[in-house]
């Protein structure tokens, strides 16, 4: 009975919304199909760097142009999260978002499927995350420094206080594994179920009607968007544990009293 109950968070694609593929967690196809196509998505990414990046040039062609206004584009944007300490994580987030961004979109391709429709697939990426976080807070203040914040202060309020920093460091992960999960599974349903609708529909009028099309715009938005918010958010845990915000809101002070002093502003003139 209780069997029968169970509900399976997993994504409906076409073949199962219309009947012509049975679905379900014992369907080979079903395990495979998210390890394929994010595999698929890593080697065209690889391709793409290695053609672009085998031969630069002074004057460089479309390809490369369009690949350096989009690392710059991604180093300015994690610079401005992270400041100084961001030329360590560039390449990491970086790497993420075009990870993620090209997994969103690949659904858009005929044949092909989102990986990040698939809580594995999710749980994975915020997994690295949370390993990358905590390893790197370690690194930048020893283990005993970076395990003293989460004791907090003053230290009689440790065994409150820890516990609940601890949960904290973990709903991180799962946050960031739902939210891309559900959103994009969302999406993919919604077209899945348009496209059904759009096939009865031809089975009554004989007219292909390809209703589906519209949500390809909104998918855009909204992989930009989840792919975006993924390696911010990212970024701002690491950020978080490697003391980076601590580090800028003493530079801003510093800033803020060279504002205000009037010898210095005397001395600029």
């Amino acid at each position: 009975m209780a069997n029968n109950l169970k509900v399976e968070m997993e994504t409906p694609d076409f073949m199962e919304l219309l009947g012509l593929r049975p679905g379900g967690e014992h369907d080979p196809l079903n395990v495979w199909v998210p390890v394929v196509m994010s595999l698929m998505v890593g080697v065209a990414l690889v391709l793409f760097s290695r053609m672009v990046t085998r031969k630069l040039e002074k004057v460089p062609g479309k390809a490369q142009g369009l690949t350096e206004s989009i690392v710059e584009g991604l180093s300015n944007f994690f610079y401005g999260v992270l400041g100084e300490h961001a030329h360590r994580y560039v390449p990491l987030l970086g790497s993420l978002f075009l990870y993620i961004l090209l997994m969103n979109y690949w659904a858009m391709i005929p044949g092909m499927g989102a990986a990040t429709s698939k809580l594995s697939t999710t749980v994975g990426l915020a997994g690295i995350v949370f390993c990358v976080t905590h390893y790197e807070g370690c690194r930048a203040h020893g283990v005993g420094g970076y395990l003293k914040h989460f004791f907090g202060e003053p230290l009689w309020l440790a065994p409150l206080m820890f516990p609940i920093h601890v949960i904290g460091e973990f709903a991180r992960p799962l946050s960031l594994s739902l939210r891309l999960f559900g959103n994009i599974m969302g999406e993919d349903t919604l077209v899945a179920v348009m496209v059904s609708i759009g096939v009865f529909l031809w089975s009554l009028v004989k007219v292909p009607l390809p209703i589906q099309f519209p949500l390809y715009f909104l998918g855009l938005l909204a992989g930009l968007i989840q792919a975006v918010v993924f390696s911010l958010l990212s970024s701002i845990y690491i950020g978080g544990a490697v003391g980076a915000f601590e580090e800028h809101g003493d530079e801003d002070e510093e800033h803020g009293h060279e504002g205000h002093d009037p010898g210095a502003h005397a001395h600029a003139h």
